[in-house]
């Protein structure tokens, strides 16, 4: 052990909601808590981003609420103007073409000015540091150790590891933690959809149905949204996801052309078709979406010293469900 090493009580990696969730609880609970993220910001797949003035989300694009603990982090966050009601439904276009309208469902949420909204007021007095790639996670003299790619490794008493599991399973191997196999198998079974998300700035708003969200059913589109009418954006501005089947087959092409496909089949929906699009940037997303998941809401790699794995693998895809892995990951943790 580096005797100048920085220590805490729990080391959190991923700052998405799971690990904001968790090291939120753990922090009101008095642990002292650090979360690393290789990326340049917070949230995961709750993203924003801008290309000049038009605003896109560009990951998840809305969520629900169904439990009271999230319920009551949402009720805030509204009170606060950072969360909204987009819509109780959305329209879907079917095999055939046909346009199916939603009935009233229950409200999906989104962010306000975007979906990293919720994600910022959850980091709020936490220890989050980002551009901070984790490249080993090893146990060590009763203590977790974890290595970067760059700068002194830190040490902890405890870790929550959130990111998507192949990459969790990565850093685990890379520092030498041997797994039960009979769980080693049942985490190695956990898989995920990839998806390609397309923003495109458009010269006239989209021709999308009210209220600025469309699923279908067939094609190489699955999700198309208007991030004007969402209200996120003060310029015309959509976002286009691929469907599974086209996401794996065309993951490793070239990006113009993958965009100009998808482009194509959202020609209905743009005004002057793909002449209309002022500006695009292509996002691919190699774990978007688990399909097969863990049947608890963690999973324990080692007890001495406690490690743990959370996110939305373990208890479901939506949003909320990765809150309350995390939570329940804190949990875990704090009995100790």
């Amino acid at each position: 052990m580096d005797p100048a090493a920085e220590s805490f009580d729990v080391a959190v990696v991923g700052a998405g909601m799971a690990g904001l969730s968790a090291a939120r609880a753990l922090v009101d609970a008095g642990r002292s808590v650090v979360v690393f993220d290789k990326g340049r910001g917070i949230g995961g797949r709750m993203a924003t981003r801008r290309l000049g003035a038009a605003v896109f989300d560009h990951g998840a694009q809305y969520f629900s609420v169904r439990s009271r603990g999230f319920g009551d982090l949402v009720a805030e966050a509204s009170d606060d103007g950072q969360a909204a009601i987009w819509s109780h439904g959305f329209p879907m276009l079917d095999a055939s073409g046909a346009m199916e309208l939603p009935g009233e469902g229950h409200p999906r949420w989104c962010g306000r000015p975007g979906m990293t909204a919720i994600p910022k007021r959850m980091a709020a007095g936490l220890d989050v540091r980002t551009a901070a790639r984790v490249v080993a996670v090893r146990r060590e003299s009763a203590r977790v150790v974890l290595r970067f790619d760059e700068g002194p490794s830190i040490e902890a008493s405890a870790a929550v590891l959130t990111p998507p599991v192949p990459q969790t399973l990565d850093l685990l191997d890379a520092g030498g933690v041997v797994i039960e196999p009979a769980e080693r198998t049942r985490l190695d079974a956990i898989d995920y959809e990839p998806c390609f998300a397309l923003m495109a700035v458009l010269a006239q708003p989209s021709k999308l149905p009210p209220p600025g969200g469309l699923s279908l059913e067939a094609g190489p589109i699955a999700w198309i949204a208007d991030n004007q009418q969402k209200g996120i954006s003060p310029l015309p501005a959509i976002t286009i996801h691929s469907s599974p089947g086209f996401s794996r087959e065309h993951f490793d092409d070239e990006p113009a052309g993958v965009a100009a496909q998808l482009l194509a089949a959202a020609e209905r929906w743009i005004e002057g078709g793909a002449a209309g699009v002022v500006e695009q940037s292509l996002q691919r997303w190699k774990f978007a979406r688990p399909v097969l998941m863990f049947d608890a809401p963690l999973a324990v790699v080692s007890r001495e010293p406690p490690i743990v794995l959370a996110g939305d693998a373990f208890v479901g895809q939506r949003v909320e469900a990765a809150v309350t892995s995390g939570a329940a990951a804190a949990r875990w943790l704090l009995r100790g």
